[in-house]
Formats: structure tokens, sequence, C-alpha cells
């Protein structure tokens, strides 16, 4: 996801309690901008682009910008692979080749509703549609304060990505079943430097099945193919014989 927009000192507001807690033994990564992992879908979001800071404890209410929705191609410099990332901050352009420091997902807001959509829906991510339809509903999830998510109302909203827009209302009701376990790893920007700042992102990994799981489904294989060469081993009756002979 790319925003088209300068940057200025509030852009660090994400990443500023995340700062606070911040020390030199945090572990970074690298990740450099390879573009777009789906293709991007163009519209409008609205957000409070300057919320309340210690310097500016007044709000100047939601402005409407530019943006490009999707998922992002992202090369960890120190390993050389690649990886997806999704944009997590409305409010920071995102830069070229940034030091980012690790997280957790807890960090975000709405955590919890993060992970469902997440487990329910990130299989489906396939092409431009879907990829742009995630990326509104991570927006939502972790901007928007208003309560509930419809894309429509409180603190961020979004139009004119076309009908990724209600594909993503339907992810928002969080209503489906899982159809796989993720970890959500979170990179921010844990540099207090206006002039260094970039969005925060996270990027989505399948979790193994624990061990003793793998055991038993390995079990059940192993007693569905011994029960299978006891059936054909079984000698055929009578009747059984008679009819192959027909």
């Amino acid at each position: 996801m790319k925003i088209r927009v300068s940057r200025t000192l509030v852009a660090i507001l994400l990443c500023g309690l995340a700062t606070v807690s911040h020390n030199v033994m945090a572990t970074t990564m690298t990740l450099q901008h390879q573009g777009s992992a789906y293709g991007f879908l163009n519209g409008n979001i609205k957000a409070d682009f300057t919320p309340t800071t210690w310097w500016n404890p007044g709000t100047w209410g939601l402005e409407t910008r530019s943006a490009s929705a999707g998922g992002l191609n992202m090369l960890d410099t120190s390993t050389g692979k690649s990886l997806i990332a999704w944009c997590v901050d409305v409010f920071t352009s995102l830069s070229n080749k940034f030091d980012y420091t690790v997280g957790s997902s807890t960090q975000l807001r709405n955590s919890d509703a993060l992970q469902k959509l997440v487990n329910q829906r990130y299989s489906q991510v396939s092409d431009t549609r879907t990829s742009a339809a995630f990326q509104l509903a991570i927006w939502e999830i972790v901007t928007d304060t208003g309560g509930g998510y419809s894309l429509n109302n409180g603190t961020f909203q979004a139009n004119g990505f076309g009908n990724a827009q209600a594909l993503a209302r339907d992810w928002l009701k969080l209503d489906g079943a899982n159809t796989g376990n993720y970890k959500i790893s979170y990179f921010y920007d844990g540099i207090l430097n206006d002039k260094k700042t970039s969005q925060n992102l996270i990027a989505i990994s399948s979790v193994p099945l624990p061990g003793a799981a793998v055991l038993m489904l390995s079990a059940l294989g192993v007693a569905g193919l011994m029960g299978r060469r006891r059936r054909a081993a079984k000698p055929l009756s009578n009747a059984e014989q008679s009819a192959v002979a027909i």
C-alpha cells in the first residue's frame, strides 16, 4: 500500500507508545519495498491525520486523502527472503528501505479482532480485489476508534475502491470460520525522527500444527491405510466371486 501524502511531525503517532518501551536489545529488520504483491486498487480514505498529541491537545477533524490499497512485496535485506506486508499506518508514507523494530501484534489497537480477520480471511487473498479488501479491513480495525467496522463512518472511512469495499465490509463482520492458523509479525518505526519515519507494517505467516496434532493425524492416516489393506486382503465370499465372474 502506498499513500500519497507528505511527511509531517505528527506521522510518528502510531509508534509513539512503542518507542517509549523500546530498548537497545530490540530486534531490528531492514525491509526494502519491492512493489505490489497483487496489484493496487486506488480510492480515498478519510481519517484524522492530525490526531491528539502532547503538543496538539485538540483534533483538526477528518480529512480525505487518496490511497492505494493492497499487499506489499518487501525484501528482508539481511536474509534475502521476500515477504508480503500490509500497512497498519495510514498517517505516514512508506519508505523505500527502512530499519524496522520487530514488535508484537498485541501493540496494535484491536489486536484480537485483527487476529480473527487474519485467521478467517487471509487464505482467501489471491488477487487485486481480495488484496485491496484485506488491506481496507486491516485499516478499519487498527485505525477506527468509533466502534463497529463498516468503512462508512467513525474515524476511518473509505470509498472509491470498487467492489473491494463490499468484500471488506463482509469480512469485517468477523463471523466466518477459521481457514488457517496464522502468526502476525509487527514491524514499526522505533525512531523519533520525522525525517526517517515509515509506515508501520505487519506480515503474516502460517503456524504449523503442534507436534502432537501431527502425530495424531499421522496415526489416523496409518490406521486408515491398514484398514484398506485388510479389506483388500480379505477373501471374497462365494456370492462376491459369482458377481466378479459375471
